[in-house]
């Protein structure tokens, strides 16, 4: 079994459900919630009118329970309308009142004999919006019940009572085996969506995020209003090592490059590659001086160190253009890449191999 499975097994038996890790089958589960408690009332309504009517005759005390169901149905039901986050603590109330209501059909409904078919619904209802420990509190109580029927009512012989007990149970076990089937299900798609969004947002040679990354990246900070300063680097002359040296050393540099811009930064920081040989930091909640202070000490870093490979020293050096939402409050964040573009073209233009900021 996947490890992520048997950490949602082992945390169902601990009585919690994996709403982080599987927001679908919580959805799933929300979804049988709403449609039970619906049920249950509806169910209910009916009883309660039928006794009413003379249909068939019900206990007292059963046929206030049952009305008493309904009325938790629909009580609960117009809580988790208006409260959708108290899903999780309504679904163990309503699965105590409906084993209170089985219990109470199997031993003082005694004119209907298949009153004891009702617990096959009730327990495959129990796994699907309880879990595990739902399922497993109406299988204990069911058994009890029919072992109460059985011995002090003499409701079905030993025999049925051993065929009940053992068809529940390997219901039970059908619902747990197809509900880690469906767990495990989810862990895998889980991780190809993982997968896929690592793919989407990254660059295959260097490792870095790519331009999308970048974007997310750029406006989840802008939409929370911190200090940040974008860093636009593009390396001198990087043609020239290609056609010099070959696709291959280029491809070295370009790596020997990410390393070190990835090496200066702070983990809120984010290096994307965003084309050929341009490469863009973002730094989070800092100042333009430490941001100016950083792109120097990174110009320095990547001019000072060489790529050795093949026996050979590949020196490369590299411009970059910054801009600060300091010094450009009034851009939008799209504005800002544009303003850095400029900035680095500026640097480009008188001589490269250093910085501009953004005006």
């Amino acid at each position: 079994m996947p490890e992520g499975a048997m950490n949602h097994f082992v945390q169902t038996l601990g009585g919690r459900r994996a709403v982080r890790t599987f927001p679908e089958l919580e959805a799933f589960r929300s979804w049988m919630s709403y449609g039970m408690l619906h049920a249950t009332a509806v169910i209910s309504i009916i009883a309660a009118l039928g006794a009413a009517g003379g249909l068939w005759v019900l206990p007292d005390l059963h046929l206030w329970l049952t009305i008493a169901l309904g009325f938790l149905s629909v009580g609960l039901n117009m809580l988790v309308t208006r409260r959708p986050e108290t899903m999780r603590h309504t679904v163990p109330i309503y699965i105590v009142g409906l084993a209170t209501v089985l219990l109470s059909a199997d031993m003082l409904v005694l004119a209907d004999e298949m009153r004891f078919a009702w617990h096959f619904p009730a327990l495959g209802a129990a796994f699907v919006i309880g879990g595990i420990p739902g399922g497993l509190f109406i299988l204990v109580t069911a058994i009890l019940s029919l072992a109460a029927a059985t011995f002090s009512l003499s409701a079905m012989s030993v025999a049925g009572f051993v065929t009940y007990c053992v068809t529940l149970s390997t219901m039970s076990i059908l619902i747990v085996i197809i509900e880690m089937r469906f767990i495990w299900t989810l862990e895998q798609l889980h991780k190809s969506r993982l997968i896929l969004s690592d793919l989407a947002n990254t660059d295959p040679l260097t490792g870095l995020g790519n331009r999308l990354a970048f974007e997310e990246k750029l406006k989840a900070l802008s939409d929370e209003g911190t200090a940040f300063g974008i860093i636009l680097c593009d390396l001198d002359h990087f043609k020239r090592i290609n056609d010099t040296h070959g696709h291959a050393v280029g491809d070295e540099v370009l790596r020997n490059v990410a390393a070190v811009l990835t090496g200066s930064i702070q983990p809120d920081d984010i290096v994307a590659r965003i084309g050929g040989e341009e490469f863009c930091m973002l730094l989070s909640d800092v100042c333009l001086e430490t941001a100016l202070r950083r792109t120097e000490a990174i110009r320095r870093e990547i001019q000072g160190n060489p790529v050795i490979t093949a026996g050979q020293a590949i020196h490369c050096t590299a411009s970059f253009g910054i801009t600060h939402t300091s010094s450009n409050a009034s851009l939008d964040p799209s504005q800002m890449l544009i303003a850095a573009d400029r900035a680095l073209y500026e640097a480009k233009a008188e001589g490269r191999n250093r910085l501009r900021i953004a005006a």
